[in-house]
Formats: C-alpha cells, sequence, structure tokens
C-alpha cells in the first residue's frame, strides 16, 4: 500500500476550493471538516497510478469518494451509468417501485460536477 503524505490545512483548503465547497463527483454541499481528498488518478489503482500532488485531487463526499475507491475516471462514471441496470437486476424492492410506478429509471450519460462548471482560471469577470 502506498503511503499517503499528511495534507497540511492550507493545501486541504486548496483542493476544497476547486469546486469552492461542493463534492467534485456529486455536487453536493461540503463542509470543510468532511471533505474527504480524492485521488483523481488512484494511487494504487486498477489500471493505472497516479501521484499523491495537489493537481491530482480533488474534494469529494464520503460517499462518492468510497464509491469511485480506486477507479479512474471513467470506471467510476460507467459504475453510477450502470446503476439502474445493476438494481433492476438486484434489488427486489427496486423492480416493485419501477413496477408500480413509483420510480422511473431515467438512463443518461453521467457528467460529473467539476466538469460541468469552469475551473477558477477560466472564469471570466464581467
Amino acid at each position: 500500500m502506498v503511503k499517503r503524505r499528511k495534507l497540511s490545512k492550507t493545501e486541504r483548503m486548496a483542493v476544497y476550493q476547486k469546486t469552492k465547497g461542493h463534492c467534485a463527483y456529486c455536487g453536493c454541499v461540503l463542509e470543510f471538516g468532511a471533505m474527504q481528498v480524492d485521488h483523481v488518478v488512484p494511487l494504487e489503482g486498477w489500471s493505472e497510478r497516479g501521484g499523491d500532488t495537489l493537481d491530482n485531487m480533488l474534494p469529494a463526499c464520503r460517499s462518492c469518494n468510497h464509491y469511485k475507491s480506486r477507479s479512474t475516471l471513467d470506471g467510476f462514471r460507467r459504475m453510477i451509468e450502470n446503476m439502474p441496470v445493476a438494481l433492476m437486476r438486484d434489488s427486489v424492492t427496486y423492480r416493485n417501485a419501477v413496477h408500480f410506478g413509483l420510480v422511473t429509471p431515467a438512463p443518461h450519460p453521467v457528467v460529473f460536477y467539476f466538469e460541468e462548471r469552469p475551473s477558477e482560471g477560466d472564469e471570466q469577470d464581467g
């Protein structure tokens, strides 16, 4: 297992500010103390290995960070996009909710929060 370096409070704040206090993936509002720092390209990924550097880090909620785990961005995206199929296959509760019209599956391409908004350097005053 790769040893992760401990980030200073200044470094953690820099990661937090990348998405102005939102999870980089789902977009939920994050409290600074609850933020987890995700390595976009995992340190020990299934197919890639990334660096323990600030440019490889994004703020994440606990749910997204744990679900993403050692996946690449594209792998994580595919897992989320496949959720309706997996739920229909694996959950009788979900299947019944669909059959009774309580839930309507709406598969669509997933765009992460950090991909939807311009980075601070790209924003224009005006």
